[in-house]
C-alpha cells in the first residue's frame, strides 16, 4: 500500500500548495511531481527523465489544439460573432422560454470561449431580458452560469476537456459526442432548478437599470450590429466539429487503406481541424488588419500559455504516478468495492475542484492521477474524461475565479452568489453523475 500512501500524501501536498500557500499550479505539480518520484525510490536520472517526457508527450498531443482554440475563441469574441450567435439561439428558442435559451446560448457560446468571458459578452443580454420579459435575474443568471460551465468542462476544444483527452490518451471527437449527449439533460435538467418556484419565490428582482449597464448594454447592440453573419458565426466552431467527429467514423467503420479515409483522418486530427477553424475565423473581421492578425492573436497564445503549461506538467504527475505502480492498486480496490468505475475519477475531479477552484486544474490533475490506473479501471479512456469533467463543475466556491466573475458581474453578495453558482454547480453535478452512469451501461 505503500504507493497508495503517496498518492494521497502528494494530492494533499499539491492542494496545500494552491489552496492554502496560493503557489501556481504549474511549480506546485512540478514540486510534487518531483518529491513523488524521489519518495518513491526512482532513480534521479529516471525522475528527470519521465518529467521530461510526460510534459512533452503531453504537449505532442494537445498544445496546439488549446492555442488554435482560444485564437479561434479570442476573435469569435472580438468580431461580434459569439453575440451573434447568443442572439440567433435566443431568438430561435423565443423569449417565452427564456431561461432555457439562456442556458442553450451559453452553452453554445461557451464551447469556443471562456465561461468568464462568455458571461462578461452575455450578462448585459440576460439583463435586458429580465427588464423587458419580466423574469427575476437570478433565474436568468443561474440558467446562463449553467450553461457556460457545463459546455466548458465537457465539450472539446475547450481547453480543459482537451487538455483531460490529450493526457488519457481519448479519441476527441468521441468525446465531444459524449460531451454533448451528458451537456444536454445537464443544461436542461439544472435550468428546470433555474427557473423553479423555489428560485422565484426567493429572489423576485428584477435586474437593475443605471448609466453604466445601459453603455454596456448599448456596446453589446452595436457589436452585434457590425458582426458577421450568422451563418459565419457558426462556421469556425462548427467545422472543426464535424471534422473531428467524421474523422472519428471513418477510424472506426472506413477503408484504412482508401483516400477519402486518409484525407478524413489528416484533415479531422484535432489541431489540424482546430487550425482551420482558426482560418476560417480570420474571415469574420470586416478587414484583415494586424490588429486582427497580430494583436488579437498575441492577446489569445498570452491567455492559453498558462493553460498549456498547466497541462503538460499534469502529464509529468501523470507519468510518475504510472511508474510508482499505483494504479492498478487503486483500481483493484475499486473493483473489489462492487461500485461503477465511473465514480472514482468523477469524485477525485470534484475533490480537487472543491479543494481549490478551478475545473481546468481539476481535469488536468485529475486526469493525471485516473492515467496509471485507467486499464485497471475496465473504463475507456473517452467515459473516464467525461466522468473527471463532471465532476470538474461539483462544487464551485469562493475560492474558484468563476465564482467571483459571477458573482461580481451579477451584483449580488456572497450569500447570492452561494445560490446562483455553489448550489445550482451541485445539483449539475448530480445530473451529471446520473447521465454519466446510464452513458457508461452503453459505452463500457
Amino acid at each position: 500500500m505503500y504507493p497508495v500512501v503517496l498518492l494521497i500524501l502528494s494530492v494533499v501536498l499539491l492542494l496545500v500548495l494552491i489552496s492554502k500557500m496560493r503557489l501556481h499550479a504549474f511549480l506546485s505539480l512540478l514540486i510534487v511531481s518531483l518529491l513523488l518520484g524521489m519518495a518513491a525510490r526512482l532513480s534521479l536520472a529516471d525522475v528527470a527523465q519521465l518529467v521530461a517526457a510526460g510534459f512533452g508527450g503531453t504537449m505532442q498531443n494537445i498544445g496546439i489544439v488549446i492555442v488554435c482554440g482560444v485564437i479561434m475563441g479570442e476573435i469569435l469574441e472580438q468580431t461580434g460573432a459569439a453575440q451573434k450567435i447568443a442572439a440567433s439561439l435566443l431568438k430561435l428558442v423565443g423569449i417565452k422560454r427564456a431561461p432555457l435559451a439562456t442556458a442553450l446560448t451559453g452553452g453554445v457560446v461557451s464551447i469556443p470561449t471562456f465561461c468568464d468571458s462568455g458571461f462578461v459578452i452575455l450578462n448585459p443580454v440576460i439583463k435586458e431580458l429580465s427588464r423587458t420579459g419580466n423574469i427575476p435575474y437570478m433565474v436568468l443568471v443561474s440558467a446562463l452560469m449553467t450553461g457556460l460551465l457545463t459546455t466548458h468542462s465537457l465539450v472539446p476544444p475547450t481547453p480543459g476537456p482537451i487538455a483531460a483527452a490529450g493526457i488519457l490518451g481519448a479519441d476527441v471527437g468521441k468525446v465531444m459526442i459524449y460531451g454533448l449527449i451528458v451537456s444536454v439533460p445537464v443544461i436542461v435538467g439544472t435550468t428546470f432548478f433555474s427557473n423553479s418556484k423555489w428560485i422565484r419565490t426567493r429572489y423576485p428582482e428584477l435586474a437593475d437599470a443605471d448609466a453604466v449597464e445601459s453603455i454596456e448594454a448599448d456596446e453589446y447592440k452595436q457589436k452585434l450590429k457590425d458582426a458577421p453573419s450568422t451563418f459565419m458565426s457558426y462556421m469556425p466552431i462548427v467545422v472543426p466539429i464535424i471534422l473531428i467527429v467524421t474523422r472519428s467514423f471513418a477510424n472506426l467503420y472506413g477503408n484504412p487503406e482508401s483516400a477519402f479515409v486518409k484525407l478524413v483522418g489528416f484533415i479531422g486530427t484535432p489541431y489540424i481541424a482546430l487550425l482551420l477553424g482558426t482560418l476560417i475565423s480570420f474571415l469574420l473581421p470586416k478587414k484583415l488588419t494586424g490588429e486582427v492578425t497580430d494583436t488579437w492573436v498575441s492577446r489569445a497564445i498570452e491567455k492559453s500559455a498558462e493553460i498549456v503549461l498547466i497541462t503538460g506538467i499534469a502529464g509529468c504527475f501523470g507519468a510518475i504516478l504510472q511508474a510508482t505502480g499505483v494504479g492498478p492498486i487503486l483500481a483493484g480496490l475499486m473493483i473489489k468495492t462492487g461500485m461503477p468505475s465511473v465514480l472514482l475519477p468523477f469524485f477525485i475531479s470534484a475533490i480537487v475542484l472543491i479543494a481549490q477552484g478551478s475545473a481546468t486544474v481539476a481535469l488536468t490533475t485529475t486526469a493525471a492521477i485516473v492515467l496509471p490506473m485507467l486499464e485497471g479501471l475496465g473504463i475507456s479512456p473517452e467515459l473516464a474524461v467525461i466522468a473527471i469533467a463532471g465532476g470538474s463543475f461539483t462544487g464551485v466556491f469562493p475560492q474558484g475565479s468563476y465564482f467571483w466573475a459571477v458573482t461580481k458581474l451579477a451584483g449580488y453578495d456572497i450569500k447570492k452568489g452561494y445560490v446562483a453558482v455553489t448550489l445550482t454547480t451541485f445539483v449539475m453535478g448530480a445530473i451529471a453523475l446520473a447521465s454519466i452512469l446510464i452513458l457508461s451501461l452503453f459505452i463500457g
